[in-house]
């Protein structure tokens, strides 16, 4: 599955805007408030129509809050009046091989929409890809060789939102694993071929859930003394994404992840920082779900899995020497993928392979990114001006500036005026009282041009 263009229609902040897509890596970028969080969450809306198709998937509607209002202030009263209908309209492809003649890329337009506020999202105009997805679901069942894509959306909230919800999961579910003998009901339907797609577009990456996967598949490799599959393709995807470790394996005793190194002691997934746990929990959560829906394919799930991933804020957490490589390593992990990411950062944007993979909200798209620097990236790109230094010391040299200017164009040579412009001059750098040499080279130059006598 790939998507190809975007239409939205009264869809939060935009009244008509049409998104058009890279069928490999996409990257949008804008200042707060332009509506990339927004195209990602009415992506997550048309992805609904495939998903819609497989049981016990979670679904994203168009809700309250999507739908754009238009403000008015009649006569001192604020009003807010919400617009209709609003649409998600899409335009993608999907392909399956030996699948009723889908062994090319066949183009499918669906939308979604929801026409009043007592209404709820309408499926009328998903028939042709509902009709796609159960053709795929029934050919799964009876002969079980048919690749599934992955659909996948991270929010920028995708670690802490996961600590409340595994805390609330932990209370539910605690009685059940007692049971079970420590398994939890989230892993008795493991043997359905649609687990891959439980908690698709619900945003978080729920680290307790990974791990208590791993466990899950270690357990079954020494009750069964086979090799799990699933956990070495999904240690082989977070080996790939942290090229500088040299080894990952599951602790039983300790019931974590454990990176290994070669200089170092191991470090178990709860010590590490927010940036490891983030690139982790991404890495191992796609990889379950694509060897979940593809077991067929055995040690290619990872290479061959087709699908849509959204990451919002991809570059959270990352320093910038990680920030240079992500999508890169994201490309050479899932290479079938198609993502499309958010982000602040410019180092994201100088990572990109060409022009097609940027999309602009706020400004002129451009052909290249690779050659450029970071200043042309914040300035041209994303309208940072004088990105080359910072705010403050930009403020300071154009004070200073002005004042060695301001004093060869006076007559400093009586004391009244002298002290006029030292009290200016303290008044002017009391900012920066903090950088004394900053202050000490202005008064230098202003005692240059003082009169005998004075101090």
């Amino acid at each position: 599955m790939r998507l190809q263009r975007l239409e939205l229609i009264n869809f939060r902040g935009f009244e008509h805007h049409t998104v058009q897509l890279n069928p490999g890596f996409n990257l949008i970028i804008g200042e707060n408030g332009a509506g990339k969080t927004s195209i990602l969450e009415a992506i997550a809306v048309a992805l609904g129509g495939w998903l819609q198709s497989f049981p016990r998937t979670d679904q994203r509607h168009i809700r309250a809050r999507d739908v754009r209002r238009v403000e008015q202030n009649v006569s001192g009263r604020f009003r807010a009046h919400p617009q209709f209908p609003v649409v998600v309209d899409a335009i993608g492809s999907v392909r399956f091989d030996n699948l009723l003649g889908f062994e090319e890329w066949q183009t499918v337009r669906w939308h979604r929409s929801l026409e009043n506020e007592k209404g709820r999202t309408t499926n009328a105009g998903t028939r042709e890809l509902r009709s796609i997805a159960r053709l795929a679901s029934s050919a799964l069942r009876s002969s079980g060789d048919v690749t599934l894509p992955v659909v996948r959306y991270f929010g920028a909230g995708r670690l802490w939102e996961s600590v409340r919800s595994t805390e609330n999961k932990r209370k539910q579910t605690r009685s059940h694993i007692a049971e079970t003998g420590g398994r939890s009901d989230d892993f008795r339907d493991l043997s359905d071929p649609f687990y891959g797609y439980r908690m698709s577009v619900g945003k978080r990456a729920n680290p307790a859930d990974l791990m208590r996967w791993m466990g899950e598949e270690r357990r079954n490799e020494l009750d069964t003394d086979e090799d799990s599959d699933a956990l070495f393709l999904v240690f082989q995807a977070i080996r790939s994404l942290l090229p500088e470790i040299a080894g990952v394996r599951y602790d039983l005793r300790r019931s974590t992840m454990v990176l290994e190194y070669k200089d170092r002691p191991g470090l178990a997934f709860e010590d590490m920082s927010d940036g490891y746990r983030n690139v982790i929990a991404l890495a191992a959560d796609l990889a379950i779900k694509m060897t979940m829906l593809n077991p067929h394919l055995g040690p290619e799930a990872l290479l061959r899995t087709p699908g849509v991933v959204l990451i919002d804020e991809i570059d959270l957490h990352l320093h910038p020497t990680w920030q240079r490589r992500v999508c890169n390593d994201l490309r050479r992990t899932f290479p079938e993928v198609q993502f499309i990411c958010t982000s602040h950062s410019p180092f994201i944007v100088q990572s990109l392979r060409s022009g097609e993979e940027l999309i602009v909200l706020d400004g002129e798209p451009t052909n290249q990114t690779a050659n450029l620097s970071l200043e042309e990236v914040a300035e041209g790109l994303m309208g940072v001006r004088h990105a080359e230094t910072g705010e403050r010391y930009r403020t300071m040299k154009n004070t200073a500036r002005s004042l060695l200017e301001d004093m060869d164009r006076r007559d400093l040579s009586e004391r009244q005026r002298f002290y006029e412009f030292k009290r200016h001059l303290a008044e002017a750098t009391a900012p920066y009282a903090d950088n004394p040499a900053y202050q000490a080279y202005l008064e230098m130059k202003l005692y240059a041009k003082a009169p005998p006598g004075a101090e």
